[in-house]
């Protein structure tokens, strides 16, 4: 079943998801942290492959054209 609107929903999500990467890996987004300890590059690895994984999920998620 192909939905144009969750199509665009996991693309939005996809989004997101890389601009919470960029942050993480500038050092600006801290959650959960009580002491400034730098860039967490881990976590902005993990955001970038779930952003990977939803635009492949897009991508099966929208309405072809034929």
């Amino acid at each position: 079943m192909k939905s144009t609107p969750v199509a665009y929903g996991i693309l939005l999500v996809g989004l997101l998801c890389v601009v919470v990467a960029i942050l993480y890996a500038l050092g600006i987004l801290q959650l959960f942290a009580s002491t400034s300890s730098g860039p967490h590059y881990k976590h902005a690895i993990l955001f970038g492959v779930l952003a990977v994984a939803c635009f492949i999920a897009f991508n099966f998620a929208r309405p072809k054209t034929v």
